[in-house]
């Protein structure tokens, strides 16, 4: 789990094959010591029905801080299908596991507001989850606050992710990617070129993407980044969002070593076959499951997420908003009311 994968599912085991390179969190992304993201491990309970007995299995996430007063973060909320509920609290059961410092590991769930999975499956741009925790941050540790302005043209996407023949990775990695709107066209992340190519296997491809659009009501409310080099090719080397990246940040600089979150990773694209006629499928030797061609984050200024924000506010959640061109000490302040307004 951790990744809607296209738009008909999750993101499962997937055969081993070897990489030409070992892959790093957000595949191929640089390791970041220092960002306001965690990762986070999900606790899931499955009924075995041959053996009569309940199987427990674990899921990976990321997940952005945006308040430290209580600790605060938002992840994608997929990753909380089917997870297991405490007995004493009714909370989700799920744990901070990886974090810029130890602090984070000594949090524990105390709010959890995010739609059922059923509303996402129907809606993608619910994919989102605010998650509140029993502790209060120190000011010296950074937080992301919801940045309420208009993305700009490349952005820093982070992750705990790795390849489908990986491991998890202990670093947070994170990657500048160049920032595309949800309603672009499929020419935007697999070039026209490659349809001459092969064009059974590109019209495959094309309308599996455009299929989305019966599960997403607004195609405006999604961000999106593709895999294409300088030169407008694929490129399965440059780095994307993967499993285990659900939920990461899609970070801007707002100054000073500071961020601001526009939007969290929620669903990825990818080939599930590969085509003797397209040369980087003979040029790779990553699993099928890696050659992600589009990836999506649900944009945090849209109309549904402000909503949620609002309702996890009034249950205590800490999420501080920021505008460019607010003075420096609105950086970290939360506005004065329990809505947050345009």
């Amino acid at each position: 789990m951790g990744m809607l994968h296209s738009v008909t599912g999750f993101c499962v085991a997937f055969g081993l094959l070897a990489w030409t390179v070992p892959a790093g969190a957000l595949m191929y992304g640089q390791p970041v010591n220092e960002a306001p993201a965690v990762q986070l491990v999900f606790e899931h309970r499955h009924w075995h029905e041959y053996r009569q007995e309940w199987r427990v299995d674990h899921s990976e996430c990321s997940a952005v801080v945006v308040g430290g007063a209580p600790l605060t973060v938002l992840t994608a909320a997929h990753c909380l299908r089917d997870v297991s509920l405490d007995q004493a609290s009714g909370l989700p059961v799920v744990r901070v596991a990886r974090a810029s410092h130890p602090l984070f590991l000594k949090a524990r769930l105390r709010q959890a507001i995010f739609p059922e999975f059923d509303k996402v499956r129907g809606n993608l741009i619910d994919d989102l989850a605010v998650l509140v925790f029993d502790m209060s941050l120190p000011d010296s540790i950074a937080v992301a606050p919801v940045l309420l302005d208009q993305p700009a043209h490349s952005v820093l996407l982070c992750g705990y992710g790795h390849g489908a023949a990986d491991s998890s990775p202990a670093d947070l990695g994170c990657a500048n990617k160049e920032v595309h709107a949800g309603t672009d066209t499929f020419a935007e992340f697999v070039p026209d070129a490659y349809a001459a190519l092969d064009p059974v296997f590109y019209a495959r491809y094309q309308v599996q993407f455009e299929s989305k659009a019966s599960v997403v009501s607004a195609l405006e409310a999604l961000l999106a980044v593709n895999r294409l080099n300088e030169m407008g090719s694929y490129d399965p080397a440059l780095p994307m969002p993967t499993l285990g990246d659900s939920g990461g940040p899609w970070l801007e600089d707002i100054g000073e070593g500071r961020f601001g979150v526009v939007g969290i990773t929620s669903f990825v694209e990818s080939f599930y076959g590969s085509s003797p006629q397209w040369p980087f499928f003979r040029q790779s030797s990553a699993p099928l499951a890696d050659f992600v061609y589009a990836a999506y984050g649900i944009r945090l200024d849209s109309m549904r997420a402000r909503k949620l924000f609002n309702a996890a506010r009034l249950k205590g959640a800490d999420i501080r908003v920021y505008r460019r061109g607010w003075k420096d000490e609105g950086v970290y302040a939360s506005p004065a009311s329990t809505e947050i307004r345009r």
